[in-house]
């Protein structure tokens, strides 16, 4: 074990995927990530998700849970909209595949009201569905680091199940622009993390091979890929060249641009606010 000064600085939830997130205190683990996160998604036509790298205006849906365990209804707002509550859907509900990059994935469709809402919002044909309690998109194992992986799960992430990102990266980011002359540090939301930590050097979260999180191990995976959608200012919506030019110059790797962790929990338990971390092997 390596002693760390790092600790748990941050916490968000994403209940519906390219949605705003939820800063929270505790991130309870399930075995497919956090509980609540990613557990709802908007689809288009032909059951394929519609996510904010295309349709931005997924960011301005902000979610609240409707529920204190995070596992019912969801409430939605949106601009120029009446918040809307959608429920669970019941056994009763249309399943279908949906797909999420190269997998299908069971889920169930939130109905004709939930679809007509959703559609207001983005500005375009959706419908909103939720995972499916029995549904098994098998975790990948370059998310896993040094964690056993079969017989694993994931819900609508875009492959493991968190997202670990130390605040003095998006510093040592934001430092860059201003360099360069940019105006304006970049929000953290534009990372979408599930943990974010302070505590450590720029990019010390790259080297790590498995951390003990409060009662949580996790083991981390691959270095996170990041793509266009970290170019869409949440706020209004425009699109831009940073970060993805500065990140060309510093955080290239072989399969693209690279920011932060990916994880993958060890079992179920809860990270809190605060937790300290300790580094339990490097890569």
């Amino acid at each position: 074990m390596i002693t760390s000064a790092a600790r748990v600085a941050g916490l968000t939830v994403y209940p519906l995927k390219s949605a705003a997130g939820i800063n929270v205190n505790e991130l309870p683990l399930d075995d497919r990530g956090a509980i609540g996160d990613r557990r709802w998604l908007l689809v288009d036509g032909g059951g394929h998700a519609i996510t904010a790298r295309t349709d931005h205006r997924l960011l301005h849906i902000t979610p609240r849970f409707a529920t204190a365990n995070r596992d019912g209804a969801l409430q939605l707002d949106a601009p120029r909209l009446s918040t809307f509550t959608a429920v669970v859907p019941g056994a009763d509900a249309l399943a279908r595949p949906v797909f999420v990059w190269d997998d299908a994935v069971l889920a169930l469709d939130a109905g004709d009201e939930a679809a007509a809402w959703c559609s207001d919002a983005i500005g375009r044909a959706c419908r909103l569905v939720h995972l499916d309690d029995e549904a098994s998109r098998p975790l990948r194992p370059k998310y896993a680091g040094p964690l056993p992986y079969h017989e694993r799960r994931v819900a609508f992430t875009d492959g493991a199940p968190l997202l670990v990102l130390g605040l003095a990266s998006v510093a040592a980011l934001n430092a860059k622009l201003l360099e360069r002359g940019e105006e304006g540090a970049l929000a953290l939301r534009r990372f979408r993390a599930n943990v974010w930590l302070d505590g450590v050097a720029p990019h010390e979260e790259d080297s790590w091979g498995a951390i003990q999180v409060g009662n949580v191990t996790l083991g981390m995976g691959s270095l996170c890929t990041r793509c266009v959608l970290t170019t869409v200012d949440p706020d209004t919506l425009e699109t831009g060249a940073q970060p993805l030019r500065v990140f060309a110059e510093y955080r290239r790797g072989p399969d693209g641009v690279v920011f932060g962790v990916n994880a993958t929990h060890a079992g179920e338990g809860t990270i809190v606010v605060g937790d300290g971390v300790t580094v339990l092997a490097e890569r």
